[in-house]
């Protein structure tokens, strides 16, 4: 969440696919979400990350506490774009359907060692970061509200105990790959106090001379 953001974004992912729910039952508010979106919904309770997300599914670690009754709290966690555009689409569809409000963060550290280095150039690339998704969710025209919020914190920090959200979407693996997660997202699936949603973000091209399709 803290690499530099794409200036001019024009495009997004497109509709969300199958959303794999990390359980043996799909919860009554994600039944009711993928209900009203029409979106596919299944489960699996063994591997559900690694082989899910592997796959190109979006992947759903449910809480115990359903979201709060009256306007849920969709929290985007960016890192950059357009590779996260998936976590955009996931979490304005959540929020579309749930009637909830879409918060977009990025997390900008309050200093990179002693000299705190590219710390100003940092803090700029996440405004223009933010300014891009607020214009890719509002040139959507769902009605969603939408806030953004640059955060002076470690990524990893964002996304713990202390976040105020019913869902959290953050990128998840790679499609195509093993499947693991990285610091930011392994402390959301451990530590977020509320269900976290882990979008596919999008496969590697091949390397130039490799045995492509």
């Amino acid at each position: 969440m803290t690499a530099p953001a794409a200036r001019g974004v024009r495009r997004t992912a497109g509709r969300p696919g199958r959303l794999v729910v990390n359980a043996s039952f799909v919860p009554p508010w994600v039944e009711e979400w993928c209900d009203r979106s029409g979106r596919t919904v299944a489960t699996r309770s063994a591997d559900a990350v690694a082989i899910a997300s592997g796959a190109g599914d979006s992947v759903l670690i449910p809480r115990a506490e359903p979201p709060r009754a009256s306007r849920p709290r969709v929290v985007a966690a960016l890192r950059s774009l357009p590779d996260d555009a998936c976590v955009l689409v996931d979490a304005l569809d959540a929020a579309a359907h749930l009637n909830g409000l879409l918060v977009v963060l990025h997390g900008v550290p309050l200093s990179f060692g002693e000299r705190s280095i590219g710390r100003a150039e940092a803090v700029d690339r996440g405004r223009d970061l933010l300014g891009d998704a607020r214009a890719l969710v509002e040139g959507a025209d769902t009605g969603v509200a939408v806030e953004v919020a640059l955060v002076r914190a470690w990524p990893h920090e964002i996304v713990g105990e202390l976040l105020d959200a019913d869902l959290l979407v953050l990128g998840g693996p790679r499609v195509g790959s093993s499947g693991r997660i990285g610091l930011v997202a392994g402390s959301a699936v451990r530590h977020a106090p509320c269900a976290v949603l882990l979008a596919p973000r999008p496969g590697f091209p091949p390397s130039p001379g490799g045995s492509g399709a």
